[in-house]
């Protein structure tokens, strides 16, 4: 009931932020709550506040510096791309995923194949299967965090993901977000800011 209510919640002008809080308090509890358990260290309320609105301001500061400079800068830097995604450059890596989801057992098997790059090679293709997922949506968004995270990790600084689900590119493509898929989209926009991979997202109907 709560998460579905944040999205409303309003920011009030001493702590400086046009972007939503809500999930980078979120994002910090999850992270204190897994220091907790992994490294027995505890954070105090009030740490936990600081370290979001630090990261929010981060994240804003970071969407700012995008629009003041040219694109052609601007593509060094990690953004999520507008509407209308460019063509990729030679540098791009392109990422077909794809993913399946059984309604009646909650079982989805998620896949996808790296091209487009000389280094593509390097690129293994990426497949894993889940149990207990809710939804084909957020299956897809399984897949795309699994790619991004892949490629991140690989030292790929540009990426262009294709999928056919059009809700979720749309979603990623207006930064958008929704309680369901909170955590999953929360990593990719938090994966590519923190390692600086421009993205780009594009549906493949």
């Amino acid at each position: 009931m709560l998460i579905s209510s944040a999205p409303s919640f309003i920011v009030l002008p001493p702590v400086g932020l046009t972007v939503p809080l809500w999930s980078w308090i979120l994002w910090q509890l999850w992270n204190g709550r897994n220091k907790l358990c992994f490294e027995n260290r505890v954070f105090s309320g009030m740490e936990i506040i600081s370290k979001a609105i630090a990261d929010a301001r981060e994240w804003q500061s970071a969407q700012c510096s995008d629009k003041a400079v040219p694109s052609d800068v601007a593509q060094s830097h990690s953004r999520i791309s507008s509407l209308q995604a460019p063509s990729p450059s030679p540098e791009t890596v392109i990422c077909n995923v794809d993913a399946a989801w059984d309604s009646l057992t909650l079982n989805s098997g998620i896949g996808g194949v790296f091209s487009g790059r000389k280094h593509c090679p390097e690129l293994s293709p990426i497949s894993d299967s889940r149990s207990l997922v809710s939804s084909a949506l957020m299956t897809e968004a399984i897949a795309i965090r699994s790619a991004v995270m892949y490629a991140a990790s690989s030292n790929v600084k540009s990426l262009m993901i294709r999928s056919d689900s059009q809700s979720l590119v749309k979603m990623l493509r207006e930064k958008g977000s929704s309680p369901a898929l909170f955590g999953i989209l929360f990593d990719i926009y938090y994966f590519a800011l923190l390692l600086m991979l421009y993205l780009l997202f594009m549906y493949l109907g």
